[in-house]
């Protein structure tokens, strides 16, 4: 097979946010180390472009220009929702269309909303590879392109356990700190309010000390997990701006025993 010129495009914000599920501290540098080394594997790398909210990190921007590659500033939405698909959507289709030197495209992101313009990539006659966190990656990619490569696999990293509610006789310490933190929190807001809306409980309580995430999408994550652990039960409750309409409201499953172990910690702690 001909030796590839090949172009990256990598989301940066879609990557970073897995960052938290692996036992190993992972570092932009690592990432960039991972795109360049598949692209000597492919071919020659020609170009790569990390996009994401650099007023965030300015550091890890630094970081990427100094090994030589050039960044995107995609501005977040005002809860933190990364907005980078559009433009490196338009980015591939126009170097897919304009750049006759380059054979092929690395796309640094699992996100499915990328089909169209990898389909678009190929009938420009361009092979698309795909380098993300495995779990992110949409099985659609695995026949769209010419490969799909695991970047944990690459980092060598290591998977956290999913997140689980302890069994019984659990140890109070195997309790995630952040996840214990949350029970504390939500615990406390039950007792002075008769309900707690979810929203709310993210934005104000959660996000505003950034001990649970940097952005909306990482406390939603959290707060997913805990619904998933039965360790927080959502409900629908009505909106007391919106007549008419219900909001998500939370609470602690305190027949978890993570729950039980936490707050019966804190209690030991206090008497």
């Amino acid at each position: 097979m001909a030796r590839e010129k090949l172009a990256a495009f990598v989301d940066y914000e879609n990557l970073r946010q897995a960052f938290k599920d692996y036992v190993e501290p992972t570092t932009v540098e690592d990432v960039v180390r991972a795109f360049e080394a598949l692209g000597e594997e492919l071919g020659e790398l020609g170009s790569m472009q990390f996009y994401g909210d650099w007023t965030r990190r300015p550091q890890d921007a630094h970081a990427i220009e100094e090994r030589g590659w050039r960044t995107a500033n995609v501005l977040s939405t005002r809860y933190g929702k990364d907005r980078s698909d559009i433009p490196i959507a338009l980015d591939i289709y126009d170097t897919a269309r304009e750049k006759k030197d380059i054979t092929a495209i690395i796309l640094g992101s699992g996100d499915s909303g990328f089909k169209e313009v990898i389909l678009r990539a190929k009938e420009s006659g361009k092979r698309v590879y795909v380098l993300c966190f495995g779990a992110s990656v949409s099985r659609e990619f695995f026949t769209l392109t010419q490969g799909v490569f695991p970047l944990e696999v690459r980092l060598n990293l290591t998977e956290k356990l999913a997140l689980q509610a302890p069994m019984p006789g659990v140890k109070p310490d195997e309790v995630d700190v952040s996840l214990a933190e949350m029970i504390h929190r939500l615990d406390s807001l039950e007792k002075s309010l008769p309900y707690v809306v979810r929203n709310y409980f993210r934005d104000k309580i959660l996000l505003a000390s950034q001990q649970f995430g940097e952005t909306a999408e990482d406390v939603d994550a959290l707060l997913d997990s805990a619904r998933d652990a039965k360790i927080v039960d959502e409900y629908e409750v009505l909106n007391p701006q919106l007549r008419g309409r219900t909001v998500k409201a939370v609470k602690l499953n305190r027949n978890s025993s993570a729950v039980r172990e936490t707050l019966k910690t804190e209690r030991e702690k206090a008497g």
